[in-house]
């Protein structure tokens, strides 16, 4: 059975680091081409474009964003945009509820899917999930999580990295393959954990802090975070969130026009 899933990519995108995952995994083709709409072409009239959180808050406050979404759906019927990062990371004067107005207004009212990832790593293990399902089906039901009751050593081996932080079930396994087992896992280091498609500096380095710290039962419990729609939005009590402010940033815009050009956003990756 032949799971190779071909993926065709935007010029603009081989200085990235999701480029450079797609190209060094076996089960991906690349082909490189001039796109002049979107980043990667799945199949299936299956379009994306990749963005990062600062292109986004950037796209909106030049009004690129809405001339990219009307041109993707003119040239494709399945448009998606691939949202990188999280809007807490955003470096910008632009309000949160402007960036969360505009997520909201692609999927509402202009009908896109938006997919998050943490980071290019992830970008790239989200591209090649969709490719498969694009080009391939679906063989069998998903398996969204490890189920608590899971028996079998598997199962309780997945539920343990699982739980590590920003790890769901999919990088649990990549995790588990690579080192072979989970005390492996767990004594990796920050170098040997970013070898992994889909761990990059930040996620290690997240990880090692919370298995090197300190245990200390009576520390405040931080604040409840609610995952939504691929960003991160604190669970806090009506007088936090009075108090919480954002400090104001400058504002980063970046161009994009004819030639598509992403220094910035190779910036935002590393």
């Amino acid at each position: 059975m032949n799971d190779i899933v071909r993926i065709v990519v935007d010029t603009a995108e081989q200085r990235s680091h999701v480029f450079r995952v797609l190209a060094a995994s076996p089960e991906v083709e690349l082909e490189i081409a001039r796109l002049p709409v979107g980043d990667y072409l799945l199949g299936g009239d299956v379009a994306v474009e990749r963005k990062t959180v600062n292109d986004f808050a950037a796209s909106i406050a030049d009004r690129r964003l809405f001339a990219q979404v009307a041109a993707l759906k003119e040239a494709y019927a399945r448009p998606v945009i691939l949202l990188e990062g999280t809007l807490g990371d955003v470096r910008s004067r632009m309000h949160p509820n402007a960036l969360r107005g505009a997520l909201s207004y692609l999927v509402a009212i202009e009908g896109l899917a938006v997919l998050p990832a943490a980071d290019a790593g992830e970008s790239a293990l989200l591209l090649m999930q969709l490719a498969r399902h694009v080009q391939h089906g679906v063989r069998r039901a998903p398996e969204p999580v490890a189920k608590r009751g899971a028996t079998g050593t598997a199962a309780r081996q997945e539920r343990v990295v699982g739980a590590l932080p920003e790890i769901g079930l999919i990088l649990a396994r990549e995790l588990l393959r690579h080192f072979g087992s989970a005390a492996a896992v767990l004594a990796g280091s920050e170098a040997t954990l970013q070898r992994v498609p889909g761990i990059g500096p930040r996620r290690a380095r997240s990880i090692r802090q919370t298995l090197d710290a300190p245990y200390h039962r009576d520390e405040p419990a931080a604040p409840e975070v609610a995952q939504g729609a691929g960003w991160l939005v604190p669970a806090a009590s009506g007088d936090e969130r009075r108090r919480a402010r954002t400090a104001p940033e400058a504002t980063r815009t970046e161009p994009r026009g004819g030639d598509k050009p992403r220094h910035d956003r190779e910036a935002g990756e590393r």
